[in-house]
């Protein structure tokens, strides 16, 4: 497992890296975030032990995986399956079904497989047809779109962010993304407030 998680993060942490070149606030916060990363994930004693998910999202990952650059493919499709992926909202009637379409899996982070009490770190996964919710938090959050197109609504504009775009939520700021007939991976990392929960707005 240690590799392939190696493999992954590598892969993550060079796409995110390309925030740098954005103007603006976007780099600002991908060189805050890249300041309490490392460059690889080295062999430990205390290596994280991935056990199998249940989440519905988890062979849905890897099934998307398959269409990406082969450096993907053969690291995301491998792990998928044993990534952390969870939904912490509580049901709502008017999103029957939520969290078995979507799912976030930190990797590294205060309660991740990689302990880290700086920055959270990890991929997003909203399956096709799937409108997740207005929410904010406490974190500044960082989107970097791998696959699939979606809309993002950030503080009443809304805009599709292609793969490749890069979307900053300030604290608190209220967003919601809805996908089409194409489901959306992303690279996603918190900084600041990063133990506080996610709420709908």
């Amino acid at each position: 497992m240690g590799h392939r998680l190696a493999d992954l993060f590598v892969l993550m942490r060079d796409h995110f890296a390309k925030g740098l070149a954005v103007p603006g606030p976007v780099a600002e916060e991908t060189t805050r975030v890249l300041a309490h990363l490392p460059d690889r994930l080295r062999a430990s004693p205390h290596e994280p032990v991935l056990s199998p998910s249940s989440h519905p999202v988890a062979l849905a990952v890897a099934r998307t995986a398959e269409g990406l650059p082969s450096a993907w493919a053969e690291a995301l499709g491998a792990l998928a399956p044993l990534l952390p992926w969870r939904f912490t909202y509580a049901p709502r009637p008017d999103a029957p079904g939520l969290g078995e379409r979507m799912a976030w899996a930190e990797i590294i982070g205060p309660a991740a497989p990689v302990l880290n009490d700086h920055v959270g770190f990890g991929l997003t996964f909203i399956g096709a047809e799937t409108h997740y919710l207005a929410h904010r938090h406490p974190a500044v959050e960082l989107y970097n779109v791998v696959a699939g197109t979606a809309r993002w609504n950030l503080e009443g504009a809304d805009v599709a962010r292609p793969p490749g775009s890069f979307v900053l939520h300030p604290s608190q700021a209220v967003h919601a993304m809805r996908t089409s007939d194409e489901a959306m991976l992303a690279i996603y990392s918190w900084s600041g407030d990063i133990v506080s929960p996610t709420v709908y707005a």
